[in-house]
């Protein structure tokens, strides 16, 4: 089984993302972005492999307005060897990724110029994942769309579009349930009738759901998938406790993916981790099913410490002991998932903001010195932490750099 995370990483700081404005769009602005967007996904790869990440959805935005009519170059031909070079290296891993078109890409749309739109999106998709040259394991995961006040029209014009798509989209194409219009059940349905693969997503599932219990919506599922298609994909997500229904969690509770992943792991398939912390928590359920060595332990608790800190300082010193004298990933994980559901505390937070000054002391000019110390009296502590960030970038403090504390809790 292997659990991965979608785009773009927070623990480094590469993305595939890089893009511009469609009145700017030239070759030459274009082919610069894909590039760098092509290089940093080797980068990602290879950081992802680091952390036993081999599952990874690609971002759609990796070639700018690849989709677009207005993009007519050839740049599958003219980026030919780094995007084999991807290939291989995706290859020689034993790495597995997809693409998912974002929400506009609708092909049982009654509006034909949608529908065409969205044909030519994942026509793209498809091309860029076969100029990799990878099997058709990689897949590229499309909602069904919408109802249209006719939900049995809106089923047969995405199976008639569906068939309006090239040979290599039909096989790389996977449906998935959603929280609104289309359930597991008439997902399966769709499925039955243009033969591809289902990707469960449970917190789709959960918002609209079906009478069926996991395991065998699972058994289902399972079936949708052929030896060619690899390993069943499945999504997962907790609902974000302070955003409406639908909305991903910021990060995997642990307790709830072991509930989840005790049914999962019944099957062969692979969970793609969908929540805002993306390697985050990808790298914490890693750790939390599988043996590690105590090095890494360290270096999880290295990564989060500040961020518990600022929280509350018992729990640090509870996750402190935890790593020192047990080894038992699964009670320091609840712990920091503990820590990160708590709101803020105002001692805490400062206690911590002073605590990182400790590094700049002796190192920090005097107009940095009284600015930190001015943003703390007034207790302008999102501005304090900000302003530590880019002193940890200006005088390379490794050990704050790689960690979480700017990027978790980020202060309002």
């Amino acid at each position: 089984m292997k659990i991965g995370y979608a785009c773009i990483p927070l623990g480094v700081k590469y993305r595939t993302n890089r893009g511009f404005m469609i009145k700017n769009f030239i070759k030459e602005k274009l082919y610069e972005a894909i590039e760098q967007n092509l290089v940093d996904l080797i980068k990602i790869l290879e950081y992802n492999l680091s952390k036993g990440i081999y599952l990874f959805r690609i971002s759609s935005d990796i070639i700018p307005f690849g989709g677009h009519e207005i993009n007519t170059y050839d740049w599958n031909v003219d980026f030919k060897d780094l995007l084999l070079k991807i290939g291989e290296y995706i290859k020689n891993n034993n790495i597995r990724v997809s693409m998912h078109p974002g929400q506009y890409t609708i092909i049982n749309s009654p509006d034909n110029s949608i529908v065409e739109n969205s044909i030519r999106e994942i026509e793209y998709h498809t091309r860029f994942l076969d100029s990799l040259e990878l099997d058709y394991t990689h897949k590229v995961v499309l909602h069904i769309g919408g109802v249209y006040k006719d939900k049995t029209s809106a089923i047969d014009r995405f199976c008639q579009n569906f068939n309006r798509l090239s040979t290599s989209s039909k096989k790389r194409l996977v449906i998935e349930n959603d929280e609104k219009n289309f359930n597991i059940d008439e997902v399966l349905y769709i499925s039955n009738r243009i033969n591809i693969p289902v990707v469960f997503d449970i917190l789709h599932h959960n918002i609209n759901p079906t009478v069926d219990d996991i395991e065998t919506i699972l058994t289902k599922c399972s079936k949708t998938w052929k030896e060619e298609d690899g390993p069943m994909k499945l999504h997962y997500s907790d609902q974000s406790p302070t955003k409406q229904k639908g909305a991903h969690s910021d990060y995997v509770s642990i307790q709830n993916f072991l509930e989840f992943y005790k049914i999962a792991s019944k099957f062969n398939c692979d969970i793609m981790l969908e929540t805002k912390d993306k390697d985050i928590s990808a790298i914490k359920c890693i750790n939390t099913i599988t043996p590690i060595k105590k090095s890494v332990m360290y270096d999880e608790w290295a990564k989060y410490k500040y961020v518990v800190m600022e929280k509350d300082y018992a729990l640090y010193k509870k996750c402190s002991n935890i790593i020192n004298t047990q080894n038992n990933m699964l009670e320091f994980y609840k712990t920091i998932d503990y820590a990160l559901s708590l709101p803020l505390n105002e001692g805490a937070v400062k206690n911590t903001l002073q605590h990182v000054w400790g590094y700049f002391k002796d190192k920090a000019n005097d107009k940095e010195f009284v600015k930190f110390h001015q943003l703390l009296s007034s207790k302008e502590y999102s501005k304090a932490k900000t302003f530590l960030s880019k002193l940890a970038e200006k005088y390379n403090e490794e050990y704050l750099l790689n960690s979480y504390y700017f990027i978790i809790n980020t202060l309002s």
